[in-house]
């Protein structure tokens, strides 16, 4: 009789044991131990990459499990968001990419899959596009812009044809009804120091890109296409600050996984990037890069989505004018 208590409780205490263990367990629930990869849509050493790599540690912790990240640059990120669309929806595949690229690519080119199909995972950062002009441009604010763009057709540079950038640029100055002959450029450092050299009459940029050289005052922003301020750039104003109503499209660090992921396997995955995302590992890499952290559910980015598709639908001839 002692010795079945004894038994007894040796399986209860062994029974606790592996419910504690288990309770750091949680947010891998169907998983496994299966390695899970990233697919990054954009070359090694790039904002999407750095990104990938930095939360890639984290989630280890929090899934409990490996990860690898497996670039795939290249026609806009096509190969990533086609393995993306055939991959099994088991958590063991991801894609991390800067959003909206995926939905640009439908609307321009040939490819198979589509972003709605896709299971929406998180946002953790939305970057927005600055408007910048020479420190000695004529154009001190952005209402002498506006009036000098109706004046006479501006000088504009666009990196990365057919890319977010791309897009925003066109929305924007159809938005103002203005004429612009653009000047395209391998990279937003090129078209940046064409303005920087007058070479330019504007460029639109990316915050995190035109960073530096707003720091070292060899350009002069005029207006951030963005709902809100900038933390990082406070004096500049937007839109609504000057009662403009103008579209913009936020890039958007993102994850996304193959479509048809269980609900309960998406609750997994979204709780974990949203834990990581407010590590002070994860929040001191986006200080330094100058990157704010604003997040998205799942529920939000798919609405963001369905907003995207009937405005990147609209200008996609225009992009494809310019790419093509």
């Amino acid at each position: 009789m002692k010795r079945d208590v004894a038994s007894v409780a040796v399986l209860l205490c062994l029974t606790v044991l592996v419910c504690c263990s288990g309770t750091g367990e949680v947010l891998a629930e169907g998983l496994g131990s299966k390695p899970i990869k990233l697919l990054v849509a954009a070359a090694p050493g790039g904002a999407e990459d750095l990104a990938a790599r930095a939360l890639a540690p984290l989630l280890q912790v929090r899934l409990k499990t490996t990860f690898s990240v497996e670039n795939n640059p290249g026609a806009g990120g096509k190969m990533a968001f086609e393995k993306l669309q055939k991959a099994d929806p088991d958590g063991h595949t991801l894609s991390v990419y800067t959003y909206p690229k995926s939905i640009i690519q439908e609307h321009i080119g040939k490819v198979n899959f589509r972003t709605m199909d896709f299971t929406h995972v998180y946002a953790w950062s939305q970057t927005w596009p600055v408007l910048v002009v020479h420190p000695d441009s004529s154009f001190k604010t952005f209402d002498d812009f506006v009036k000098g763009a109706k004046a006479k057709t501006l000088s504009g540079g666009i990196s990365n044809l057919g890319g977010q950038i791309h897009l925003v640029s066109l929305i924007f100055m159809d938005n103002l009804g203005a004429k612009v002959t653009w000047v395209p450029y391998n990279s937003a450092a090129e078209s940046l120091t064409a303005v920087a050299g007058k070479h330019l009459d504007f460029v639109i940029a990316l915050t995190g890109s035109a960073a530096a050289m707003l720091d070292a005052g060899t350009l002069r922003p005029l207006l951030l296409l963005a709902d809100k301020r900038d933390p990082f750039l406070p004096n500049v104003p937007t839109p609504k600050d000057l009662g403009f109503n103008l579209e913009s499209v936020p890039t958007i660090h993102c994850a996304m996984a193959p479509p048809k992921m269980t609900p309960a396997l998406l609750k997994t995955l979204e709780g974990s990037f949203a834990d990581a995302v407010k590590d002070p590992v994860f929040l001191d890499f986006m200080q330094k890069r100058k990157m704010t952290v604003a997040t998205l559910t799942s529920e939000e980015l798919r609405k963001l989505t369905e907003q995207l598709y009937p405005i990147i639908k609209r200008m996609a001839p225009a992009l494809l004018r310019e790419v093509k």
